[in-house]
């Protein structure tokens, strides 16, 4: 970033702090598979210690192994007959999205459409991420009067069109149950998602269950179910966003010693 400034273009404290290449844009692509999937395998993990039920894994590539699960969208895990009162499948999305984007939803919605969620990570937590997640995965009924306008989010009136999720067909028609796993990529844990790991601490907990957790032996390690993979998804969010940074950089360097004749080192093959 220097040699971007020492040429006159705008270089950001952001773009510093690596919110650029950690999320990328136009001129840096980024790879957000990287994190997804490290933390889609931790949660896969979470629900193995105390699986009741087969946990088959969604493949984007491969979307006919879980379409009969859920029509229109591929599920990332579903643990079949996994609800211990009702026997019904649950499905997990994983959701490790960042709050540090440089666009924002200022919530006014359009006539047309309605009320729309708002971005206001500044006043809650997680008010950047969490409402357009639950919007997206699990959608929303028709509330209130197309003829009210769209939502005032300061008043709580007026309008918001019915959407149809991601999960339209599991929770509806398939009559499933949908969780939401959402780690942002700094590391926090959403409200919903604790939820479903003190659920799970719980579970684990009774004399009668079986915890398969795989502990750490270290003095240091984590000894209980909620703190052991609490830390693991915070863990892989964090680690496969910092990858993406580094990943990111390393591009960088490459393109612009190119654009500049200069001789750059060969990318290493590890990423710190």
């Amino acid at each position: 970033y220097d040699a971007k400034e020492a040429a006159g273009e705008t270089v950001t404290i952001g773009m510093r702090k690596g919110d650029q290449l950690a999320n990328g844009s136009k001129d840096i692509p980024c790879e957000h598979n990287i994190r997804h999937n490290g933390t889609m395998y931790a949660a896969a993990n979470m629900v193995r210690a105390r699986a009741c039920g087969k946990l088959v894994l969604g493949d984007k590539a491969n979307p006919q192994t879980t379409f009969h699960l859920n029509e229109g969208h591929v599920t990332d895990m579903c643990e079949i007959g996994g609800d211990l009162q009702s026997q019904r499948d649950v499905h997990y999305e994983v959701k490790v999205p960042s709050a540090l984007t440089k666009t924002r939803q200022a919530g006014q919605g359009s006539a047309a459409h309605g009320g729309c969620c708002a971005s206001l990570g500044h006043k809650f937590g997680f008010g950047n991420t969490l409402d357009q997640t639950l919007l997206k995965v699990l959608g929303c009924k028709e509330r209130g009067h197309k003829s009210q306008g769209p939502l005032v989010h300061a008043t709580g009136k007026g309008w918001v069109k019915e959407h149809k999720g991601q999960y339209y067909d599991a929770l509806h028609v398939k009559n499933g149950i949908v969780k939401i796993c959402l780690v942002e990529s700094q590391g926090g844990i959403a409200p919903p998602t604790k939820r479903i790991i003190f659920n799970f601490a719980k579970e684990v907990g009774s004399p009668s269950a079986v915890d398969r957790t795989d502990y750490g032996t270290a003095s240091g390690s984590a000894r209980g179910f909620a703190q052991h993979h609490s830390q693991q998804l915070s863990r892989a969010a964090v680690s496969g966003d910092a990858q993406n940074i580094n990943n990111a950089a390393r591009n960088m360097r490459v393109a612009h010693s190119f654009m500049t004749g200069l001789n750059a080192p060969p990318p290493c093959a590890r990423a710190f």
